[in-house]
């Protein structure tokens, strides 16, 4: 169950409130790390808006709100040449303005061209998140599309 929406646009906003991840804070990094990945892959992107939602994480047998650990994330946008661009997923973590951590999948006229559990580069200190703990190097793979895979945050050839 998701609860609460996001649109890009803040910048500077922290990365954790004490409700765990923002989902705004979330979606302006997603659509950062998502747009540089695309753009290194070959897809020069014209335009990409994220949203997010971040999920119901329940109470404390207090009764206290737990903090959020997990944010869906769907953007949408358009390539340079006309293509249309899908990226969705769930964010688990964050790290400055420069990593985020989860599952996404983006296509680019129906075609998934990555699938990844980190974009950006993670070799910071640690990640703002619910339970990821700090993970190092950069963009990971969760598949490989054809020769083509992400090693440490560097583009590399089998």
């Amino acid at each position: 169950m998701f609860t609460g929406t996001a649109a890009v646009g803040l910048i500077g906003c922290r990365q954790e409130g004490p409700g765990g991840l923002d989902s705004v804070v979330v979606a302006v990094n997603a659509d950062k790390r998502a747009t540089a990945r695309l753009e290194h892959d070959g897809y020069p992107v014209q335009w990409l808006t994220c949203t997010g939602k971040a999920e119901d994480p329940g109470v404390t047998e207090k009764g206290s709100p737990r903090p959020v650990t997990g944010v869906g994330v769907d953007c949408d946008g358009r390539t340079s040449g006309g293509q249309k661009i899908i990226v969705f997923g769930r964010v688990t973590g964050l790290y400055d303005d420069s990593c985020v951590q989860g599952k996404f999948t983006a296509k680019v006229d129906g075609k998934t061209v990555f699938t990844a559990s980190v974009l950006g580069d993670c070799s910071g200190s640690g990640v703002t998140n619910g339970g990821g703990g700090g993970s190092k190097g950069g963009d990971k793979p969760t598949s490989n599309n054809g020769d083509k895979h992400w090693q440490d945050g560097h583009h590399q050839s089998k």
